[in-house]
């Protein structure tokens, strides 16, 4: 887990270097030095929690297996299945959003009709499909966690199976959040076993070859978005870039903005690098946060308090604060939610439940929802650069998966007889 956590940042950083482009605000040393000292804390509590718990080394693969698994993947698919079954009736035929105009168009469609809404739920549906519609995120946990109970095919069947489930879901939302959190959930699963590798996980060279195929469609589709959003607006790509780098707090460096011009290969290079730059302008964002004052909104946690307030379970929340539709950076959002007492207790928090969740998984390695804890924790460090976790719409759904299917990991369990006398 630590290992992924300060790779990403380190990563994170270098990209911020090496991309042509820079912030608009000016407290990017004060930025740098906030996110530092949360990785800092983060780590420096992970690790007291790990000594203190005295935790053991997360399991070996093959040496724990989560019984009926194939029975999970199979439910955790079929779930998904009548998920996405219901968020197209309800996308299609009850609010009537357009598809045949691209998926731009279509996004921006649902964005008007839930603000016309008020935030209000569109039909019983919509809540049924997005809580069924996550659960194939359980299936490629087990799928990559379970090398002993599935056989090569299977496995890359059911990836497969997860795959086109998260383009499917991806298109009827014109959304990429999806597609990223499920690259980040198989890492998550990689790292709760000792010595999962990718050639363990595929014996075949064909079928290794497959995964690296999808991944690389994944990552057009993600590219293919953006082209769509710039054509949405009678925009190519350099144009589009230059528009859309401000709104993220990002401009060209004078340099690269000089070698810019209307051909093809600098309309792809501009998206490549807009593409780039939406994952790490929450560098930007945070260094506007620097010298913003802490506003009375919800950054954290704001799909799950949205959820609760749709189902009259809580207040709506004003979210609206004023960089709302940016990737704030956890740290950014702790100190600009909380204020600096809660920028360190959120972070110390999030250092000690890491290590309690992956003490757990290696206590209870044979389970589902210990696994789901600790590949969840993983996700939710890898993603500390961008926002926290828990607000990508799915994610509250994903657990809510996970505990549905461990209800059925019990059921399923077989129960000893009673002695008699």
């Amino acid at each position: 887990m630590q290992k992924h956590f300060l790779g990403v940042w380190l990563i994170y950083w270098a990209a911020i270097v090496l991309l042509p482009v820079e912030s608009i605000y000016i407290a990017t040393v004060q930025a740098f030095f906030l996110q530092l000292a949360f990785v800092f804390l983060v780590l420096a509590a992970y690790g007291a929690t790990d000594f203190i718990l005295n935790s053991r080394k997360v399991p070996k693969a093959g040496s724990f297996d989560i019984s009926r698994t194939l029975t999970l993947i199979k439910l955790a698919l079929g779930l998904s299945l009548v998920g996405f079954i219901l968020l197209i009736y309800d996308k299609i035929y009850i609010q009537g959003i357009d598809y045949s105009e691209g998926l731009a168009m279509a996004r921006e469609q649902w964005r008007q009709l839930g603000e016309d809404r008020a935030g209000q739920v569109s039909s019983v549906f919509s809540i049924l499909g997005y809580l069924f519609g996550s659960a194939y995120y359980v299936a490629a946990v087990l799928a990559i966690t379970q090398i002993k109970m599935l056989s090569t095919t299977q496995r890359v069947n059911i990836l497969i199976a997860c795959f086109l489930m998260v383009m499917a879901n991806s298109v009827i939302t014109g959304g990429r959040s999806n597609v990223l959190l499920l690259g980040v959930f198989i890492i998550g699963a990689m790292a709760s076993r000792r010595e999962l590798h990718l050639r363990k996980l595929l014996g075949g060279r064909m079928q290794r070859w497959i995964i690296i195929l999808a991944t690389g469609l994944a990552a057009w589709y993600a590219i293919f978005v953006f082209y769509q959003r710039a054509d949405a607006s009678e925009l190519n790509g350099v144009e589009y870039l230059q528009d859309f780098l401000p709104f993220l707090g990002l401009e060209p460096a004078e340099w690269y903005k000089g070698l810019l011009d209307d051909g093809v290969l600098d309309s792809l290079s501009a998206i490549l690098v807009l593409a780039a730059s939406y994952i790490t302008h929450s560098f930007a964002t945070t260094a506007a946060i620097i010298n913003a004052p802490i506003e009375d909104k919800t950054i954290i946690f704001v799909h799950a308090v949205n959820i609760l307030s749709k189902l009259g379970l809580a207040n709506n929340p004003s979210d609206d604060w004023f960089l709302s539709g940016r990737f704030p950076s956890f740290p950014g959002a702790l100190w600009h939610q909380f204020g600096g007492i809660g920028f360190v207790m959120g972070s110390l928090l999030l250092g000690a439940a890491s290590a309690i969740a992956k003490t757990w998984n290696a206590l209870r390695p044979n389970r589902l929802l210990p696994l789901g804890v600790f590949v969840m924790g993983d996700v939710v460090l890898i993603l500390t650069p961008l926002l926290f976790a828990g607000d990508f719409l799915s994610f509250p759904f994903i657990l809510a998966a996970f505990v549905l299917l461990t209800v059925v990991e019990k059921c399923l369990q077989p129960r000893p007889f009673a002695s008699v006398g």
